[in-house]
C-alpha cells in the first residue's frame, strides 16, 4: 500500500503561443480547469499502477475542495483521511502552456495545502507493508515528522523534490529513495554544500553520504539512478510532446507503485519512463496521466543501460 501525504490544487491551464508583456493583457476564447496537486497527481498514477492508495491532506471546503476529493475517490483512492477545512479555500493553480514545445509557467495558490497535518495518519499505515510517497508542496516540519515517525516504524519512504525547495539535510538520512530533476538536484546540491554540474557524481555522493537511493531525472535525455541494485541509465520514448506538466508526477507515482508492488528497481525505472513520456502527450497533469495497459504496451521501447556490471542486473 502506498500512503500518500501531499497536495491537492485545482488547475486552471491557459495554453498560448506568446506570453504577455508587463503590464499587458491577452485574451483567450477558453482555458481548461482540471484537479490537481503533486500529491493528488502522484496518488492518481500510484492508483493507475494497480497499487492501493491512501490520501491524506487538506482542502477547503468549497466548491473545488469536493471536486478533487470526489475525482481522488472516483480514481479508486482511500480519502477518508483528507480533512474539508471550513473558512479555506482550496489550493488554486494558474499554468501556462507554451503551444509552441509544451513547456509552462506556473503561479501557485496553496490555500488549505498550508494547513495540512501528518498527526492525521494513523501509526499502524507507517510499517514496513507500506511506502510513503511525498513531494515538497506541504508544510516541511510536518513532513519531517512524518518520516520520522515512518522510520521508527520501518516503513520505506521516497520523496520527491519538487517543487525546488529546501530540506533539512537530516531529512535526507530518512528516505529511502529521492526523486529530482536537474532543477531540484541543483537546489539540493546548493542546500548541502555539493556539486550537481556532474549527475552521475551527484548521484553517487548522496548514495554514499545519506545511503539514498537517487533518480535524477533529465528530461528528453531520460533519467539516471545509483542505488544498491547498480547505476542505470534509462533512456526515452520518442514523442511529440504537448504539455509537460505531469510528466514528474507520472514518474514518480508509477515508479513508486511499481517498487510497492515488489518489482526491482531496473523494472520500475522502466515503467516509470514510459508513465512519464505519455503524460506529455496529452494536456493536462491529472487528465494525462496513463492507464497500467498504456504503459505495458511501449515497455519494450524503453533502454536502460547498466554502467556497474559487478551490480544485480
Amino acid at each position: 500500500m502506498i500512503i500518500l501525504f501531499g497536495s491537492n490544487i485545482y488547475d486552471l491551464f491557459f495554453h498560448m503561443a506568446n506570453f504577455p508583456d508587463k503590464d499587458q493583457a491577452v485574451h483567450l476564447g477558453e482555458h481548461e480547469e482540471r484537479p490537481g496537486g503533486k500529491g493528488a497527481n502522484q496518488a492518481v498514477a500510484a492508483a493507475k499502477a494497480g497499487s492501493k492508495v491512501r490520501f491524506f491532506g487538506a482542502l477547503g471546503n468549497d466548491d473545488h475542495g469536493h471536486k478533487m476529493r470526489d475525482n481522488l475517490q472516483e480514481e479508486g483512492i482511500d480519502v477518508s483521511g483528507v480533512e474539508m477545512l471550513e473558512d479555506e479555500h482550496s489550493g488554486l493553480a494558474t499554468i501556462f502552456v507554451d503551444e509552441n514545445d509544451g513547456t509552462h509557467r506556473v503561479v501557485v495558490s496553496q490555500g488549505a495545502n498550508r494547513y495540512a497535518k501528518q498527526d492525521t495518519i494513523p501509526d499502524d499505515l507507517l510499517t514496513p507493508d507500506t511506502i510513503l510517497l511525498l513531494q515538497r508542496e506541504l508544510c516541511v516540519e510536518e513532513i519531517a515528522k512524518l518520516l520520522t515517525r515512518a522510520k521508527d516504524r520501518g516503513g520505506r519512504a521516497v520523496m520527491n523534490l519538487a517543487p525546488a525547495k529546501e530540506i533539512p539535510e537530516s531529512m535526507l538520512h530518512q528516505l529511502d529513495y529521492i526523486i529530482l530533476n536537474e532543477y531540484e538536484a541543483e537546489s539540493l546540491a546548493n542546500a548541502i554544500g555539493a556539486d550537481s554540474a556532474d549527475k552521475w557524481a551527484f548521484a553517487k555522493y548522496l548514495y554514499d553520504t545519506y545511503e539514498l537511493a537517487t533518480i535524477i531525472t533529465l528530461g528528453q535525455d531520460g533519467s539516471i539512478c545509483y542505488c544498491a541494485e547498480g547505476e542505470f541509465e534509462v533512456g526515452t520514448l520518442s514523442i511529440n510532446a504537448i504539455d509537460t506538466i505531469g510528466a514528474g508526477d507520472a514518474f514518480s507515482g508509477y515508479f513508486c507503485a511499481a517498487i510497492d508492488q515488489d518489482k526491482s528497481v531496473k523494472d520500475a525505472l522502466r515503467i516509470a519512463a514510459v508513465a512519464s513520456c505519455l503524460a506529455c502527450t496529452k494536456v493536462g497533469a491529472m487528465t494525462a496521466l496513463p492507464s497500467q495497459e498504456e504503459v505495458a504496451k511501449l515497455l519494450p521501447q524503453i533502454k536502460i543501460n547498466q554502467r556497474n556490471i559487478n551490480a544485480a542486473a
